[in-house]
């Protein structure tokens, strides 16, 4: 069933050409079509490109219903990317979506490779004591942006189910200007709680790290990173991290630019949500009416904030297909 107030179910992403780019994904991470068609009106109200046409194809994991990927492809010219010329530590909108890798990541990586991929660094090993994993960040030509994570210690828990090379979509990362505001939009206004907080240096000591910082800087570089869910957990949860380095500013971009575009939410309470994230400084389109292919038409609300992250919410008439 459908998850409601229970963190992103899905992630969108705009492309050039959507059919081309699922078979891709499908193909390195074993995720199959759900869904395809022409985007509904509504749906593209949100994204703030009310009278255009697109199509859509929505994939996913076989055998989890939630983590899925929208990708749209909007009719006309092919548009330039959200994040042009952007690297890891540059801010503004979504910067990317996470899967495990099930159960190699260099086996995974090389398919991503193999579809267009390219990793901003080398595979790189944390070893937190108690805590050790693996994570490799690549983005492809449309500005798709995904993290690669391996847990190498204590065993992972909670994926017994989860078949394939690669797990369904449990967390997005956005690099933000301002942590401390972005924090209040997710802890204090939306009431999301804490999954993790954290603050630290870019890399381990060595210099290693997955972003692409020079190895020679990367060890000075402070980081502040904070995870948030609507309970505590790391499914369908979002990342904000903030470093201590100037970069280029990305949050005034907008669709149709192509790149990860929205995540969607799916909600019981759809103008308290608008309320809570107002009072957080999104600005809001809607709420309309709007499809949420293959589950059924209910309304609907973007909350744009201002670091440039889109959050989509749909309520009512949303179910399992």
């Amino acid at each position: 069933m459908i998850a409601l107030d229970n963190g992103f179910e899905e992630v969108v992403g705009l492309v050039a050409d959507a059919q081309a780019s699922a078979l891709r994904l499908c193909a390195a991470t074993g995720f199959v079509p759900v869904a395809q068609g022409e985007v509904d009106a509504g749906a593209m109200a949100l994204l703030g490109l009310g009278g255009r046409r697109a199509q859509e194809v929505v994939i996913g994991h076989p055998h989890v219903a939630r983590g899925r990927i929208r990708l749209i492809s909007v009719e006309g010219a092919v548009a330039g990317l959200n994040r042009e010329g952007g690297q890891a530590w540059d801010t503004g909108g979504i910067f990317d979506i996470n899967l495990r890798a099930l159960p190699s990541i260099e086996a995974l990586q090389r398919a991503l490779v193999a579809q267009g991929f390219v990793a901003h660094a080398p595979i790189t090993d944390w070893d937190f004591g108690p805590l050790a994993v693996r994570e490799v960040v690549s983005s492809d030509a449309d500005g798709l942006c995904i993290a690669l994570m391996e847990r190498v210690r204590p065993p992972l828990q909670g994926y017994d189910g989860v078949k394939g090379p690669a797990s369904f979509v449990f967390n997005s990362t956005q690099v933000v200007p301002d942590f401390d505001a972005a924090r209040r939009l997710y802890r204090d206004c939306l009431g999301w709680l804490p999954v993790q907080e954290t603050e630290g240096m870019a890399a381990q000591e060595s210099g290693a790290n997955c972003m692409g910082f020079p190895e020679g800087l990367a060890a000075q570089i402070p980081m502040r990173i904070g995870i948030y869910h609507p309970e505590g957990r790391m499914e369908g949860s979002v990342e904000i991290i903030q470093f201590g380095v100037r970069g280029h500013d990305f949050s005034g971009q907008e669709p149709p630019l192509r790149g990860w575009a929205s995540l969607r939410f799916p909600v019981l309470d759809l103008d308290d949500f608008i309320e809570r994230a107002a009072a957080g400084g999104c600005r809001i389109i809607g709420p309309l009416a709007a499809r949420w292919r293959p589950h059924a038409s209910g309304m609907a609300a973007a909350a744009i904030t201002p670091w440039g992250a889109r959050l989509e919410a749909f309520q009512s008439g949303v179910k399992d297909a």
